[in-house]
């Protein structure tokens, strides 16, 4: 086999961003406590055989979006974190302008398990999806000072 690409270097170019967020390339646009909000400028490779954006990129940034809203933490050098346990979608109409924004919030914190509801507008501002979804903190993520990171 020939050699493959340096995986290590790729690594480190995302500048401690996750390797499918480079990939799919999407932004963080804002960030605070109770609320996360994702930008992706769409491209050809998101989109199904109709030429609309593809439903499981919806669902992509809507999840991190609500990701974003449940671990913001105002503690430098420490973080929260997550995974999703639930993700309900309700998809409404294709995107148009060019790009989705998905916007979300923080709804509840049950103990571990948190809440988040959110919704994607176009580039056009027109509604396209909405959603809700269930969050598992590891521990310690749960309080908003988090864990060392």
């Amino acid at each position: 086999m020939g050699e493959g690409p340096d995986f290590e270097k790729e690594l480190a170019e995302t500048e401690r961003r996750s390797g499918f967020r480079s990939l799919i390339g999407y932004k963080t646009i804002e960030w605070r406590e109770g609320y996360g909000e994702i930008l992706l400028r769409l491209e050809p490779k998101h989109m199904n055989i109709r030429m609309n954006p593809h439903g499981g990129l919806y669902m992509l940034v809507m999840d991190s979006a609500m990701g974003h809203a449940a671990t913001y933490c105002p503690v430098p050098g420490y973080l929260r974190s997550c995974v999703t346990t639930s993700l309900q979608t309700n998809f409404l109409a294709p995107a148009k302008g060019g790009y989705l924004r998905a916007c979300a919030t923080l709804v509840d914190v049950e103990g571990r398990m948190a809440t988040c509801r959110g919704e994607i507008i176009d580039g056009e501002g027109r509604l396209c999806s909405v959603a809700q979804g269930s969050f598992l903190y590891m521990p310690g993520s749960e309080f908003l000072e988090g864990v060392p990171s």
